[in-house]
Protein backbone atom coordinates (compact mmCIF):
# COMPACT_ATOMS: atom_id res chain seq x y z
CA UNK A 1 0.00 0.00 0.00
CA UNK A 2 1.04 3.61 -0.84
CA UNK A 3 1.50 6.35 1.55
CA UNK A 4 -1.01 7.99 -0.96
CA UNK A 5 -3.53 5.39 -0.82
CA UNK A 6 -3.59 5.02 3.10
CA UNK A 7 -3.71 8.84 3.79
CA UNK A 8 -5.84 10.05 0.97
CA UNK A 9 -5.50 13.13 -1.16
CA UNK A 10 -6.57 15.27 1.94
CA UNK A 11 -3.65 14.16 4.22
CA UNK A 12 0.40 13.57 4.14
CA UNK A 13 2.17 10.43 5.54
CA UNK A 14 4.07 11.17 8.47
CA UNK A 15 6.96 8.63 9.11
CA UNK A 16 8.84 8.06 12.26
CA UNK A 17 11.49 5.77 13.38
CA UNK A 18 8.70 3.97 15.31
CA UNK A 19 5.17 4.98 13.87
CA UNK A 20 3.44 5.84 10.74
CA UNK A 21 0.23 8.32 11.29
CA UNK A 22 -1.56 10.52 8.84
CA UNK A 23 -1.79 14.37 8.78
CA UNK A 24 -4.20 16.38 7.61
CA UNK A 25 -2.69 18.84 4.45
CA UNK A 26 -2.55 22.44 4.75
CA UNK A 27 -6.29 23.75 3.90
CA UNK A 28 -7.89 20.81 5.77
CA UNK A 29 -9.00 19.24 9.27
CA UNK A 30 -9.59 16.57 10.68
CA UNK A 31 -13.13 14.84 10.81
CA UNK A 32 -14.12 14.58 14.91
CA UNK A 33 -14.32 11.00 15.69
CA UNK A 34 -13.39 9.75 12.05
CA UNK A 35 -9.84 8.94 10.29
CA UNK A 36 -10.15 11.50 7.91
CA UNK A 37 -9.44 14.81 6.77
CA UNK A 38 -12.16 17.61 5.31
CA UNK A 39 -11.86 20.92 3.53
CA UNK A 40 -11.49 24.10 5.25
CA UNK A 41 -14.06 26.50 4.64
CA UNK A 42 -11.70 30.01 4.79
CA UNK A 43 -14.30 31.96 3.81
CA UNK A 44 -16.38 31.61 6.86
CA UNK A 45 -13.51 33.34 9.08
CA UNK A 46 -14.29 36.93 8.74
CA UNK A 47 -11.44 38.72 7.44
CA UNK A 48 -9.97 35.77 5.49
CA UNK A 49 -10.78 38.56 1.76
CA UNK A 50 -11.01 42.17 1.94
CA UNK A 51 -14.56 41.57 0.15
CA UNK A 52 -15.59 38.45 -2.35
CA UNK A 53 -14.22 35.14 -1.36
CA UNK A 54 -14.69 31.58 -3.23
CA UNK A 55 -13.65 29.14 -1.08
CA UNK A 56 -11.80 26.03 -3.21
CA UNK A 57 -10.51 22.56 -2.26
CA UNK A 58 -7.76 23.00 0.25
CA UNK A 59 -7.63 26.88 -0.29
CA UNK A 60 -10.31 30.00 -1.23
CA UNK A 61 -9.90 32.83 -3.90
CA UNK A 62 -9.70 36.20 -2.99
CA UNK A 63 -11.44 39.01 -5.31
CA UNK A 64 -12.92 42.50 -4.97
CA UNK A 65 -16.32 43.80 -6.36
CA UNK A 66 -17.31 45.50 -9.35
CA UNK A 67 -15.45 49.46 -9.51
CA UNK A 68 -12.96 47.86 -6.88
CA UNK A 69 -9.22 47.15 -7.41
CA UNK A 70 -7.03 44.79 -5.26
CA UNK A 71 -3.94 46.64 -4.02
CA UNK A 72 -2.06 44.97 -1.21
CA UNK A 73 -4.58 42.03 -0.60
CA UNK A 74 -7.32 44.95 -0.03
CA UNK A 75 -9.95 46.23 -2.19
CA UNK A 76 -10.25 49.65 -2.76
CA UNK A 77 -12.59 51.93 -4.51
CA UNK A 78 -11.45 52.63 -7.83
CA UNK A 79 -10.77 56.56 -8.12
CA UNK A 80 -10.37 56.90 -4.98
CA UNK A 81 -8.20 59.95 -5.11
CA UNK A 82 -11.60 61.91 -6.16
CA UNK A 83 -13.73 60.32 -3.18
CA UNK A 84 -14.53 63.11 -0.53
CA UNK A 85 -15.55 62.22 2.46
CA UNK A 86 -18.54 64.29 4.75
CA UNK A 87 -18.70 64.88 8.31
CA UNK A 88 -21.60 66.89 10.20
CA UNK A 89 -20.18 69.08 12.77
CA UNK A 90 -23.16 70.58 15.16
CA UNK A 91 -24.90 73.27 12.43
CA UNK A 92 -21.91 72.29 9.93
CA UNK A 93 -21.06 69.91 7.39
CA UNK A 94 -17.82 69.75 6.39
CA UNK A 95 -15.47 67.47 3.67
CA UNK A 96 -12.26 66.30 3.06
CA UNK A 97 -10.43 64.09 0.24
CA UNK A 98 -9.36 61.38 2.85
CA UNK A 99 -6.69 59.66 0.33
CA UNK A 100 -5.44 62.96 -0.99
CA UNK A 101 -2.54 63.96 2.46
CA UNK A 102 -2.88 67.48 1.67
CA UNK A 103 -6.64 67.70 1.96
CA UNK A 104 -8.14 70.03 3.58
CA UNK A 105 -10.87 70.24 6.07
CA UNK A 106 -13.48 72.32 4.57
CA UNK A 107 -17.00 73.73 5.19
CA UNK A 108 -19.61 72.26 2.76
CA UNK A 109 -22.42 73.57 4.24
CA UNK A 110 -22.83 75.84 7.11
CA UNK A 111 -26.24 76.46 8.94
CA UNK A 112 -27.75 79.22 11.19
CA UNK A 113 -28.22 79.19 15.16
CA UNK A 114 -31.71 76.83 14.24
CA UNK A 115 -29.36 74.28 12.90
CA UNK A 116 -28.69 71.04 14.84
CA UNK A 117 -27.77 68.31 12.17
CA UNK A 118 -27.56 64.77 13.77
CA UNK A 119 -27.99 62.33 11.21
CA UNK A 120 -26.99 62.61 7.26
CA UNK A 121 -26.82 60.26 4.56
CA UNK A 122 -25.87 61.36 0.83
CA UNK A 123 -28.01 60.40 -2.63
CA UNK A 124 -24.82 60.47 -4.66
CA UNK A 125 -26.94 59.48 -7.94
CA UNK A 126 -29.00 62.78 -7.19
CA UNK A 127 -25.91 64.62 -6.23
CA UNK A 128 -27.60 65.59 -2.75
CA UNK A 129 -27.02 65.87 0.94
CA UNK A 130 -29.82 65.18 3.29
CA UNK A 131 -29.61 65.57 7.19
CA UNK A 132 -32.34 65.18 9.96
CA UNK A 133 -31.94 68.30 12.18
CA UNK A 134 -33.80 67.32 15.33
CA UNK A 135 -33.88 71.11 17.06
CA UNK A 136 -36.86 72.31 14.47
CA UNK A 137 -38.26 69.08 13.67
CA UNK A 138 -36.78 69.22 9.79
CA UNK A 139 -35.70 66.98 7.47
CA UNK A 140 -34.07 69.08 4.99
CA UNK A 141 -31.33 68.91 1.95
CA UNK A 142 -28.93 70.33 -0.41
CA UNK A 143 -26.94 70.52 -3.69
CA UNK A 144 -23.43 68.75 -2.93
CA UNK A 145 -20.92 71.77 -3.96
CA UNK A 146 -19.51 70.61 -7.38
CA UNK A 147 -16.04 70.97 -4.98
CA UNK A 148 -15.42 71.49 -1.71
CA UNK A 149 -12.00 73.78 -2.56
CA UNK A 150 -14.62 76.54 -3.02
CA UNK A 151 -15.72 76.96 0.35
CA UNK A 152 -13.49 79.68 2.09
CA UNK A 153 -12.55 82.36 -1.01
CA UNK A 154 -15.31 84.88 -0.71
CA UNK A 155 -18.64 86.10 0.85
CA UNK A 156 -19.85 85.25 -2.47
CA UNK A 157 -18.96 81.65 -2.18
CA UNK A 158 -19.92 81.99 1.89
CA UNK A 159 -23.64 82.84 0.65
CA UNK A 160 -23.53 79.52 -1.53
CA UNK A 161 -22.49 77.61 1.22
CA UNK A 162 -25.00 78.92 3.70
CA UNK A 163 -27.76 78.59 0.97
CA UNK A 164 -30.14 76.44 -1.61
CA UNK A 165 -31.43 74.43 1.31
CA UNK A 166 -34.95 72.93 0.70
CA UNK A 167 -37.35 71.54 3.94
CA UNK A 168 -38.90 68.56 2.69
CA UNK A 169 -42.75 68.67 3.32
CA UNK A 170 -43.06 66.65 5.82
CA UNK A 171 -45.77 67.61 8.67
CA UNK A 172 -45.92 66.53 12.14
CA UNK A 173 -42.37 65.22 12.77
CA UNK A 174 -41.04 65.58 16.38
CA UNK A 175 -37.39 64.48 16.81
CA UNK A 176 -36.08 63.28 13.38
CA UNK A 177 -32.76 61.64 14.39
CA UNK A 178 -31.38 59.17 11.79
CA UNK A 179 -31.90 59.29 8.09
CA UNK A 180 -30.51 56.69 5.52
CA UNK A 181 -30.60 56.72 1.78
CA UNK A 182 -32.21 53.95 -0.22
CA UNK A 183 -30.32 55.17 -3.74
CA UNK A 184 -31.98 51.86 -5.61
CA UNK A 185 -35.61 52.91 -4.99
CA UNK A 186 -35.00 56.43 -4.26
CA UNK A 187 -36.40 56.47 -0.92
CA UNK A 188 -35.58 58.20 2.39
CA UNK A 189 -35.88 56.14 5.92
CA UNK A 190 -35.68 58.41 9.46
CA UNK A 191 -36.40 57.51 12.89
CA UNK A 192 -38.47 60.03 14.63
CA UNK A 193 -37.30 59.38 18.46
CA UNK A 194 -40.43 62.25 19.44
CA UNK A 195 -43.44 59.99 18.08
CA UNK A 196 -41.10 56.28 18.55
CA UNK A 197 -41.49 55.24 14.69
CA UNK A 198 -40.13 54.24 11.48
CA UNK A 199 -41.04 56.12 8.18
CA UNK A 200 -40.26 56.00 4.65
CA UNK A 201 -41.17 58.52 1.74
CA UNK A 202 -39.97 59.42 -1.57
CA UNK A 203 -36.69 62.01 -2.39
CA UNK A 204 -39.37 65.16 -1.70
CA UNK A 205 -41.40 63.90 0.99
CA UNK A 206 -43.84 62.54 -0.91
CA UNK A 207 -46.12 59.21 -0.10
CA UNK A 208 -45.01 59.07 3.26
CA UNK A 209 -45.53 55.65 5.47
CA UNK A 210 -45.64 54.68 8.50
CA UNK A 211 -43.15 51.28 8.96
CA UNK A 212 -42.42 50.91 12.49
CA UNK A 213 -44.61 51.48 15.84
CA UNK A 214 -45.26 49.98 18.89
CA UNK A 215 -42.31 48.68 21.26
CA UNK A 216 -39.95 50.63 20.14
CA UNK A 217 -38.41 53.20 22.72
CA UNK A 218 -35.63 55.45 21.56
CA UNK A 219 -35.14 54.76 18.12
CA UNK A 220 -31.77 56.21 16.73
CA UNK A 221 -29.30 55.75 13.76
CA UNK A 222 -30.81 53.98 11.01
CA UNK A 223 -28.76 52.31 7.93
CA UNK A 224 -30.99 50.18 4.93
CA UNK A 225 -28.93 47.49 2.80
CA UNK A 226 -31.07 47.78 -0.59
CA UNK A 227 -29.94 45.25 -2.21
CA UNK A 228 -30.60 42.60 0.20
CA UNK A 229 -34.08 44.76 0.96
CA UNK A 230 -33.04 44.96 4.64
CA UNK A 231 -32.94 47.76 7.45
CA UNK A 232 -31.13 47.71 11.05
CA UNK A 233 -32.19 50.78 13.62
CA UNK A 234 -30.89 51.32 16.92
CA UNK A 235 -32.97 52.06 20.15
CA UNK A 236 -31.17 53.17 22.85
CA UNK A 237 -34.38 53.57 25.75
CA UNK A 238 -34.89 51.57 28.43
CA UNK A 239 -34.31 48.16 26.47
CA UNK A 240 -31.29 49.06 24.46
CA UNK A 241 -31.58 46.81 21.63
CA UNK A 242 -30.71 46.66 17.25
CA UNK A 243 -33.32 46.05 15.27
CA UNK A 244 -33.75 44.69 11.67
CA UNK A 245 -36.53 44.48 9.55
CA UNK A 246 -37.55 44.01 5.65
CA UNK A 247 -37.68 47.48 4.01
CA UNK A 248 -41.32 47.32 4.35
CA UNK A 249 -41.35 47.06 7.55
CA UNK A 250 -42.12 43.31 7.72
CA UNK A 251 -40.07 40.74 9.66
CA UNK A 252 -38.91 42.46 12.20
CA UNK A 253 -36.81 41.00 14.73
CA UNK A 254 -33.82 41.57 17.20
CA UNK A 255 -30.29 41.68 16.14
CA UNK A 256 -28.52 42.81 19.77
CA UNK A 257 -29.90 43.06 23.08
CA UNK A 258 -27.14 42.09 25.15
CA UNK A 259 -24.13 44.52 26.35
CA UNK A 260 -25.06 47.33 24.64
CA UNK A 261 -26.56 50.47 26.05
CA UNK A 262 -26.22 53.74 24.12
CA UNK A 263 -26.25 52.12 20.54
CA UNK A 264 -26.18 55.50 18.50
CA UNK A 265 -24.04 55.23 15.37
CA UNK A 266 -24.58 52.16 12.80
CA UNK A 267 -23.14 51.35 9.29
CA UNK A 268 -23.16 48.47 6.93
CA UNK A 269 -20.12 46.65 5.55
CA UNK A 270 -22.29 45.17 2.29
CA UNK A 271 -19.63 42.99 0.59
CA UNK A 272 -18.80 41.40 4.15
CA UNK A 273 -22.48 41.15 5.17
CA UNK A 274 -21.40 42.90 8.88
CA UNK A 275 -23.63 45.31 10.72
CA UNK A 276 -21.22 48.16 12.59
CA UNK A 277 -22.40 49.97 15.56
CA UNK A 278 -21.10 52.65 17.88
CA UNK A 279 -21.66 52.63 21.46
CA UNK A 280 -22.06 56.33 23.26
CA UNK A 281 -21.92 55.36 26.84
CA UNK A 282 -19.45 51.94 26.48
CA UNK A 283 -17.17 54.25 24.21
CA UNK A 284 -16.72 51.14 21.91
CA UNK A 285 -16.80 50.32 18.11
Amino acid sequence: MTNTTMCGDEAQCIQSQSTTYCMCRRGFQKVPDKNSCQDINECLRFGTCSQLCNNTKGSHVCSCAKNFMKTDNMCKAEGSEHQILYIADDNKIRSMYPFNPNSAYEPAFQGDENVRIDAMDIYVKGNKIYWTNWHTGRISYRELPASSAASTASNRNRRQIDGGVTHLNISGLKMPRGIAIDWVAGNIYWTDSGRDVIEVAQMKGENRKTLISGMIDEPHAIVVDPLRGTMYWSDWGNHPKIETAAMDGTLRETLVQDNIQWPTGLAVDYHNERLYWADAKLSVI
